[in-house]
C-alpha cells in the first residue's frame, strides 16, 4: 500500500536520494544540458524553499513499505503556483503515484486562490510533457537558452 503524506521543510532531506535520481535521469538524456544537470546540487537546489512561509510550499511524499518512492514540491508567489519538482522512481512509475501527487498539488495550489498553475519542464523530457498534458497543462512559452 502507497502512503501519501505532506511534510515540513525541515524533514526535506528524505526526498534526496529520489531528489538526486531525477538530477541524474536530467542529465542522462540532456542533450544540450547535461553538464548543467550535473552541476545542481540538492543542497543548492531547496536553498531557495527555505526562505519561503510554511504556507507557500507544499511538499508530499509518497511511501511504499518503509522505501520513499516519489515526491512533489510546489511553491505560491501572490497568484502564481508552481510545481517545482516532482519525481517517482522507476520501478514505481505508471501506478498513478505521479498522478495523485499532481492532483494532491494542484488542489493545494486552487485552494490558496492561484489564477495561474505552471510547471517547467525540459524541452527534451516528451514522456514528461505527455503525462502533463494528460494532466491539462499546455505549452505556454518556450524559454530557450545559449549553450
Amino acid at each position: 500500500m502507497v502512503e501519501f503524506y505532506d511534510i515540513s521543510f525541515d524533514k526535506i532531506g528524505v526526498i534526496k536520494n529520489l531528489w538526486e535520481e531525477n538530477r541524474q535521469y536530467h542529465e542522462n538524456t540532456s542533450e544540450y544540458f547535461k553538464e548543467l544537470y550535473h552541476s545542481i546540487s540538492f543542497d543548492q537546489r531547496v536553498k531557495a524553499f527555505s526562505i519561503l512561509p510554511n504556507d507557500m510550499l507544499k511538499i508530499t511524499v509518497s511511501k511504499k513499505e518503509d522505501e520513499y518512492i516519489g515526491y512533489c514540491i510546489s511553491t505560491i508567489n501572490g497568484s502564481k503556483g508552481e510545481v517545482e519538482s516532482l519525481h517517482v522512481n522507476a520501478d514505481s512509475r505508471r501506478n498513478g503515484i505521479g498522478q495523485e501527487l499532481m492532483n494532491r498539488h494542484i488542489e493545494w495550489i486552487r485552494e490558496k486562490g492561484c489564477i495561474v498553475i505552471g510547471v517547467t519542464v525540459s524541452q527534451e523530457n516528451k514522456s514528461t510533457i505527455s503525462f502533463y498534458e494528460k494532466l491539462g497543462f499546455y505549452p505556454n512559452t518556450l524559454y530557450m537558452q545559449l549553450k
